[in-house]
């Protein structure tokens, strides 16, 4: 068989944060009424009652590191970048419950730092995942999906469908992969759980996939104090060559961040449950090598060092869109068995009388939109599997040069999102 991708990751635009990711099999997930056209066999399998459990400190800080160091592998050092890791872990967490053998020990590696089980993994994502949408001011919204193709040579384990139904509420589809109207079909559940941000995921379908993976999260959020009129004004942004674009700045107060390297602020959206965090480095350093200094550790104390100190701010409107292959970022940080088609492991996912079972590649694309109202992301991943084949001292950060920020959720510190700008007039 032809070594064709298996596994693509993508994420697609919503307001703040959106993201989509492979997901499994049945169809549980709070509005995922997609109608199509393939064989839905969420009839057939009935999702197992979960409990949302405390996540402990070794997952948030285990999460925390995977985030950031695939922040660091998946970036651009000449535009602006974003990616959703939790649209990347929900995605891989999925796709975990059909590995074994060392392949399953690099996906607990990668996801776990090693200590954590794939059972705790689903829990945690589980509660993580339903943290995540108990919010009734914004829209949050996460949706999973698996899609196999309707062949006689294709076994797909029951018991990897029924662990991603339980833990991820996935929805499941038998198709014919050989039919445009299954691109159709696929690219139509994109669309309709990204509230139309993400049109497409899908072009067409190689004869070696036999399997796709989604993962998608909207998010659409409300500053808690929007900016008027009064508090936009223009500016000039120097870019990383020392050049000058113009651009609109949005002025306000908000709560001052500090490190020994970075300043910033976090400014919270509508319901306090989810903020925006800029992280500015001091300017005797790059960004490029901030970039390089940050762990998932120093990423969680920036955010924690919020204190009295309000800081008078100035953030820069920006929109933009970003594509990036996963292949490699993982494979960097030592998950190399899942795209090996000789020693890949997913015989608890499924086997194939015609050849054996690997990723192939993984798409990861993303949208943003920041504004005076709020903020649009959102973020879609795709896993392809294929057979061989004020204060008393008021501070001031005006974000002018190239800066990271982040999304996270108010409670974990965790990033929905996270990403740099460059450039905000692009």
């Amino acid at each position: 068989m032809s070594d064709k991708k298996v596994l693509k990751t993508v994420i697609l635009p919503v307001i703040l944060s959106v993201v989509i990711i492979v997901s499994i099999i049945t169809y549980i997930f709070v509005g995922n009424s997609t109608s199509v056209n393939a064989q839905d066999l969420s009839k057939n399998v009935t999702a197992n009652k979960v409990s949302a459990e405390t996540l402990p400190d070794d997952f948030i800080a285990a999460t925390s590191d995977f985030s950031i160091s695939l922040f660091k592998k998946s970036i651009s050092a000449s535009e602006n970048s974003l990616i959703s890791p939790t649209s990347v872990a929900l995605a891989l967490g999925m796709t975990a419950n059909g590995a074994d053998g060392n392949t399953l020990t690099q996906f607990k590696k990668l996801l776990g730092g090693g200590t954590l089980t794939i059972d705790q993994l689903n829990k945690y994502y589980y509660t993580m995942s339903s943290n995540l949408q108990n919010d009734k001011t914004n829209k949050i919204h996460l949706a999973n999906s698996i899609w196999y193709r309707q062949d006689a040579s294709l076994k797909v384990n029951p018991n990897f469908l029924q662990a991603n139904a339980d833990f991820y509420k996935a929805a499941a589809y038998k198709a014919d992969f050989n039919s445009q109207d299954t691109v159709k079909d696929i690219n139509k559940w994109v669309k309709s759980n990204t509230n139309g941000l993400i049109d497409k995921i899908v072009d067409k379908i190689d004869a070696d996939t036999i399997m796709y993976l989604f993962n998608t999260v909207l998010f659409e959020a409300e500053w808690k104090n929007a900016y008027k009129t009064a508090n936009v004004r223009d500016g000039k942004f120097t870019l990383s060559d020392g050049s000058n674009v113009s651009t609109k700045f949005m002025h306000s107060f908000e709560s001052y961040l500090k490190s020994d390297t970075a300043q910033g602020f976090i400014k919270p959206y509508k319901g306090d449950k989810f903020s925006f965090v800029a992280i500015l480095p001091n300017e005797s350093i790059s960004l490029e090598d901030y970039i390089k200094s940050l762990d998932g550790k120093s990423f969680l104390n920036f955010v924690n060092s919020k204190s009295d100190d309000t800081a008078s701010i100035g953030l820069p409107k920006f929109k933009y869109d970003y594509e990036v292959s996963l292949v490699k970022p993982l494979k960097d940080l030592g998950f190399t068995e899942g795209f090996d088609s000789s020693k890949a492991n997913f015989s608890k996912m499924a086997t194939s009388s015609d050849g054996n079972i690997y990723i192939g590649d993984l798409l990861h694309k993303t949208f943003i939109q920041v504004d005076e109202l709020g903020t649009k992301a959102g973020a879609v991943t795709k896993v392809e599997m294929t057979e061989t084949g004020m204060a008393l001292e008021t501070k001031k950060v005006i974000l002018n040069r190239p800066f990271v920020y982040a999304i996270i959720d108010n409670e974990t510190k965790l990033p929905l999102f996270i990403g740099t700008v460059m450039n905000p007039a692009k």
